[in-house]
C-alpha cells in the first residue's frame, strides 16, 4: 500500500476539510518536499473568503520551507540536491516559455491563465486545483509538496532555524518590492503597514541601506518589532491626526525617497502615495481583494510626478532572501508569534482573521510529533 499524505484542502468559501492523498509517481526531474513549516498569508484568507475565484478544491499555501524527499531517478543530480537539504521552493512554477518569462517576469507567466482551462495555475496554494495531474500536492497546507522538474529549488547553503526559513517567500515579496523602488543607500523609506509583509519590508530595505526607514501601524507590539528588526522610526497612525504630515516631519518636510504599501487595504495605499515626495516612488505591494481605489491623479500623481510601480509575488528575490536569513543579521524568530499542527488548520485561521494584539506570523505544522 502507498504511503498516505495529510493535507488540509479549501472546498468552499470558508471551509476547509482535512483530506489523504497517495503519494504521486514522480517523473525522473521530479521530487518531493517534506513541508516543515507553512506560513499562513494575508491572500490565504483572501482566497479562503473566496476572493480571486479559487478552483475548489485546492490546497492553500504558498509560504512553505521543508527538505527533500523522494526524488525521481534524475531528480538530484540534475539539481545538485541530496536527501534531506533544506530548500525553499518558489511558489511561481513558470511555463519559461511565454514572453513574460523570457524577459524575467515569471511572475506573469501567461500559463496562468484559468480562463482557457480551470486546470491552468502556476502558483502554489493560490489557483491550482486538486484534480491536476499527476497529484493534489499543489500546496503548502500538507505534509509534502510535489516539485515538479520546473519549479524554481533554492538551496540553503547554511542550514538555518526552520522558523526563520519559514519567512523566505514573504521575505523574497519584500525584497522584490525594495528593489522595484530602486532603494538605495541612504534613501528615506516609508513602509505602510506592520504586518508580516511590512515587517519584512523593513529587513529588505536595512539591508539594502535604506536610512532612515519609517514604519507606520496600527498595533504597538508590531511596531516595537518593527525597531527590532531596523526601522528608525514607527508611527501608529491611531494616535496621530495626519499620518501623512508626520511622515514629512521625519523627513525635513519632503516625504519619503520610496513608499512601499504592504497593508493590503485601500486607504494604506492613498497613504502610500501621499507620504511619498515629490518625484519619488510609490510601490504597490498588497493585495485588497478586488477592492477598488479612487485617487486624485492631478494633486496624487501628476503634481508630484510621481512613479508608482507595483510589485507582484516574489520573483527574482528568493536567493536574496535566503542570503538575509543566513547572514544572521536580523531577529527574524521574534515575528513568530503562533503554531499550529495541520490538523488544526481552522484555529490557526481563527487566530489570523481575530487579528489579536500578540498575532504576526501564525506557521502551520504538518509534522507535529517530529518538530525540532
Amino acid at each position: 500500500m502507498r504511503e498516505k499524505v495529510t493535507a488540509a484542502v479549501l472546498t468552499a468559501p470558508g471551509r476547509i476539510e482535512i483530506r489523504e492523498f497517495e503519494k504521486p509517481k514522480l517523473g525522473s526531474k521530479d521530487f518531493l518536499m517534506r513541508v516543515k513549516y507553512c506560513g499562513i498569508c494575508g491572500s490565504d484568507v483572501h482566497i479562503w473568503e473566496g476572493s480571486w475565484n479559487p478552483p475548489y478544491p485546492m490546497i492553500l499555501g504558498h509560504e512553505f520551507v521543508g527538505e527533500v524527499a523522494d526524488a525521481g531517478d534524475e531528480a538530484l543530480e540534475w539539481r545538485s540536491l541530496r536527501r534531506g537539504d533544506q530548500i525553499a521552493v518558489e511558489m511561481t512554477i513558470p511555463c519559461n516559455k511565454c514572453e513574460p518569462c523570457q524577459r524575467g517576469y515569471y511572475n506573469l507567466c501567461l500559463a496562468d491563465d484559468r480562463s482557457v482551462s480551470p486546470e491552468n495555475g502556476v502558483e502554489y496554494g493560490c489557483n491550482i486545483p486538486v484534480t491536476r495531474k499527476p497529484t493534489a500536492l499543489w500546496g503548502g497546507y500538507s505534509q509534502y509538496l510535489y516539485v515538479p522538474k520546473n519549479a524554481i529549488v533554492h538551496r540553503f547553503e547554511n542550514r538555518v532555524d526552520w522558523k526563520e526559513a519559514a519567512l523566505t517567500e514573504p521575505l523574497a515579496v519584500s525584497v522584490r518590492a525594495v528593489k522595484r523602488g530602486n532603494v538605495k543607500t541612504g534613501d528615506s523609506v516609508v513602509i505602510v503597514g506592520s504586518g508580516a509583509i511590512g515587517l519584512l519590508a523593513v529587513v529588505a530595505a536595512k539591508a539594502a541601506g535604506a536610512q532612515p526607514i519609517i514604519l507606520t501601524g496600527t498595533r504597538d507590539l508590531r511596531l516595537k518589532v518593527g525597531e527590532t528588526l531596523g526601522a528608525d522610526y514607527t508611527v501608529n497612525i491611531t494616535q496621530v491626526q495626519n499620518p501623512v504630515e508626520q511622515v514629512k516631519k521625519l523627513t525635513n518636510g519632503f516625504g519619503a525617497d520610496v513608499a512601499l504599501e504592504t497593508a493590503g487595504t485601500t486607504s494604506a495605499q492613498e497613504q502610500s502615495l501621499r507620504m511619498a515626495r515629490k518625484a519619488g516612488c510609490a510601490v504597490i505591494v498588497g493585495l485588497t481583494g478586488g477592492r477598488d481605489l479612487t485617487i486624485n491623479p492631478d494633486l496624487d500623481l501628476m503634481a508630484k510626478e510621481l512613479d508608482v510601480k507595483a510589485s507582484f509575488l516574489s520573483a527574482n528575490a528568493y536567493q536574496d532572501a535566503l542570503g538575509i536569513i543566513q547572514s544572521g543579521r536580523f531577529e527574524l524568530n521574534k515575528m513568530i508569534t503562533h503554531i499550529y499542527p495541520l490538523v488544526d488548520v481552522e484555529k490557526a485561521f481563527q487566530t489570523v482573521t481575530e487579528k489579536g494584539r500578540d498575532v504576526i506570523k501564525v506557521l502551520l505544522d504538518p509534522w507535529p510529533s517530529a518538530s525540532d
